[in-house]
């Protein structure tokens, strides 16, 4: 999870290998006849998409749960993660448009 606390040039990079992941197993799904995984469809799903939930859902609440334990974290990372945050919210307006 700490891609997304990282600068958004390295953030993307592993963005798209994960999300390249995600759709590959998708497509090997389909091949297999198997239902495909949501997260998966790469005709549904665009990688904007994928990463914003990923910060809200989990990037977010665990950098801050560690910035309890660590000041230093929360004060350094969280801007970081917000910024990022930014970065996949306008991809993601900028597509939907």
């Amino acid at each position: 999870i700490s891609n997304q606390a990282k600068d958004i040039s390295i953030a993307e990079q592993w963005a798209d290998r994960c999300v390249e992941e995600f759709f590959s197993q998708g497509d090997e799904e389909k091949e297999l006849g198997l239902p495909v995984t949501p997260l998966f469809r790469r005709t549904e799903i665009d990688r904007a998409e994928i990463e914003v939930g990923f910060i809200k859902i989990v990037v977010q609440p665990s950098f801050e749960v560690l910035g309890m334990m660590i000041p230093t974290a929360r004060d350094e990372i969280n801007s970081i993660i917000e910024s990022n945050l930014n970065f996949w919210e306008t991809e993601q307006t900028t597509k939907e448009t």
